[in-house]
């Protein structure tokens, strides 16, 4: 249990506003410093701190001691527990009562204090290997030393980006190396530890360094209270000298001395020691990245290698981005808890998806989360998914889990029944997926579909994809590698327009204009107001004839009557050699092709679902039902594979998609 007391007294004084007015009533503060007391006993020191006009949290805490960048997330943490009432740090009024964090081991701190980092001022023209090289770092330890600057300082993303004018810390030798275990072995008189004396000390008793851990400030015991307890000096010990025959390798690290500055009320080492002996600790477990604030947290390794990049990572981000919902992997996230204190989050540990449904999905990558934390995050946020990657047996596994999460309508397998799109001609696309955001997405056309395709599909499955896209169903292609424990969303090439354009899409209801359209689509030439002679030589009777349309087919001559000639006109024309094709004026456009391909001799076939294109090993389907042109050579010379007549209407893109596969379709 967290408690606030002062460190001489302090009265909380509840007035209530005066008449009219409502909102809190005002904090005062008899005296200025305050601890705040954690059940593990730590006490962390506050002052009271009055806000000025202009002044903004990070000026009130810069002004208290000297501030990194790095600090500023662990201060912010501080101040929002301290200060559980101020609901925006960023926005402080004049006059406002804060309290603010003084004398807490901070990380900044505690990596100076230990001689692990350097403070450097950036200037113009610096550049992070420029100082790296310049502190003694040789270039094959540059990569290492680089990636330690990154975790040393948490306003650093882009090691080749340092803006002049900020101050940075620099790792020295002492941030690469692991904390010895020292065990007091038998005095010994010829051993005798060795301390850096402070300048202004010489000759005189060596201080001790002042120890990495904080000491707590000494302060007056509350009324009828107790002091807190006195801090132990701390001492330094140094191991024996090594064999003379044995020489050291300098390493490469940034030179540091350091003096050693002597407390006051603090008793100097005496002159001799313990021999010690130096033991090498065993490797700590991998760390959560998680904090529960109010558990003591254990110090960070420093690891030689840098962790792996979780499986699927691009995968699952360029999916959520595809779907429309929010990927967040950079900064802290902070989760309040009712109990006090908060749940720190490292979010390049563990993103979110912020799905538009209102629901978070946190996703553990490595299931380094703890099962309280775990349980504590979904109990208190009732709109936060934890979402455990670790056992998934692979990409699609780890897609699945991240589904279940997203509060979707449906997330539903779509191989066994997959969707059909059309009846005329139906294009059949399974899916790894089939989503619907909401009760209403189905009739809304609001449909995506996860599909699982190769790296590099082919020009039919494209096609195909595209085709789904123009008809309102979104389609995400994702691949993966296995051996690469990674994947993305492929990404499809814009069709090709074609070159030549057919003459005419749907059949004309009838007369002349379906007559011209069967002609030219079947190829055979037609001659317009032709004139035929009739009779002449011997013949006692010369007749002219000027028709309507006149065309060749089938080794025969047919001339076109549109109902205007007469019986006796016609029968001159047939007994003359020539075939009378009639095209009557209430004749559909269907019965006149039909006839056309009759009298040219081009066979044709009625079909029910034939496969055009794909096929179930291929992950997708075209089939159309209508009549089907049989004749190759006709084909090929319309440079196609197939060519269908259909009833009803085409959709320009199902006609586009027919182009794409060679596929000639027609409206009749």
């Amino acid at each position: 249990m967290i408690r606030f007391a002062a460190v001489i007294l302090a009265v909380l004084l509840l007035a209530s506003g005066s008449r009219g007015e409502e909102g809190e009533p005002p904090r005062i503060f008899l005296e200025k410093k305050i601890f705040e007391e954690t059940s593990t006993g730590r006490k962390n020191f506050y002052e009271v701190h009055t806000v000025s006009k202009g002044e903004s949290l990070w000026r009130i805490l810069s002004g208290k001691s000297p501030l990194f960048p790095a600090d500023y997330p662990s201060m912010l943490r501080e101040f929002r527990r301290a200060n559980p009432d101020v609901k925006d740090p960023g926005r402080l009024a004049p006059g406002q009562k804060i309290l603010v964090p003084a004398g807490i081991g901070m990380k900044t701190a505690r990596l100076i204090r230990t001689g692990k980092t350097v403070a450097y001022r950036v200037r113009k023209g610096d550049s992070l290997t420029g100082i790296l090289t310049t502190k003694g770092v040789r270039r094959k330890d540059l990569s290492g030393y680089l990636d330690a600057v990154k975790e040393v300082n948490d306003s650093i993303r882009d090691v080749d980006a340092i803006i002049a004018g900020t101050t940075v810390l620099v790792p020295t030798e002492e941030y690469f190396g692991k904390k010895p275990e020292i065990v007091a072995g038998q005095p010994s008189e010829a051993q005798t530890p060795v301390i850096a004396p402070a300048p202004s000390a010489a000759r005189k008793s060596p201080a001790p360094e002042p120890s990495a851990v904080a000491l707590a400030r000494d302060v007056a015991p509350p009324s009828g209270g107790e002091a807190p307890p006195k801090a132990k000096p701390d001492s330094r010990v140094v191991a024996p000298a090594p064999p003379p025959d044995k020489v050291l390798p300098a390493p490469s690290a940034v030179a540091l001395t350091r003096d050693a500055i002597p407390e006051p009320g603090v008793e100097p080492l005496s002159a001799a020691k313990p021999e010690t002996r130096v033991e090498v600790p065993a490797p700590p477990a991998p760390e959560s990245f998680a904090v529960l604030s109010g558990q003591k947290a254990k110090e960070p390794a420093s690891s030689a290698l840098p962790q792996p990049k979780p499986p699927y990572r691009g995968l699952l981000s360029d999916l959520a981005g595809g779907l429309g919902e929010k990927w967040v992997d950079r900064g802290t996230l902070y989760l309040p808890v009712p109990a006090g204190g908060e749940v720190v989050l490292n979010l390049e540990e563990y993103p979110v998806v912020r799905f538009s449904g209102g629901i978070h999905a946190l996703i553990d990558f490595r299931g380094a989360l703890p099962d309280e934390v775990r349980r504590l995050i979904t109990e208190t946020w009732k709109n936060y998914r934890v979402v455990p990657m670790d056992g998934a047996s692979g990409a699609e596994d780890m897609i699945g889990r991240l589904l279940d999460a997203s509060g979707y309508h449906s997330a539903k397998e779509g191989i066994t029944h997959p969707p059909v799109i059309g009846e005329a001609v139906s294009v059949t696309l399974p899916a790894r997926w089939v989503v619907l955001r909401t009760s209403q997405s189905l009739l809304s056309g609001e449909i995506i579909l996860v599909k699982k395709v190769p790296e590099k599909p082919d020009r039919e499955l494209s096609a195909v994809l595209r085709y789904a896209e123009r008809v309102g169903i979104r389609v995400l292609p994702f691949s993966y590698d296995p051996s690469a424990n990674e994947g993305f969303l492929v990404g499809l090439d814009p069709a090709k327009k074609a070159a030549e354009e057919t003459p005419g899409k749907a059949l004309p209801q009838g007369g002349l204009e379906a007559l011209d359209f069967s002609l030219d689509l079947l190829g055979i030439p037609k001659s317009e107001d032709k004139r035929i002679r009739i009779g002449g030589g011997a013949e006692s009777f010369l007749l002219t004839v000027q028709l309507e349309r006149f065309f060749e087919a089938g080794g025969k001559r047919f001339a076109v009557d549109t109902g205007k000639m007469s019986p006796a006109l016609r029968a001159i024309i047939q007994n003359s050699g020539y075939s009378v094709f009639a095209v009557g004026k209430n004749e559909p456009g269907r019965s006149i092709l039909q006839r056309v391909l009759a009298a040219a001799k081009i066979p044709v076939e009625e079909r029910k679902t034939c496969l055009l294109a794909g096929g179930k090993e291929r992950g997708f389907e075209v089939v159309a039902t209508g009549t089907f042109f049989t004749s190759r050579e006709w084909l090929a010379r319309r440079k196609v594979r197939e060519a269908v007549l259909v009833g009803g209407k085409v959709h320009s893109a199902t006609r586009d998609l027919m182009r794409e596969i060679d596929v000639e379709i027609l409206e009749w």
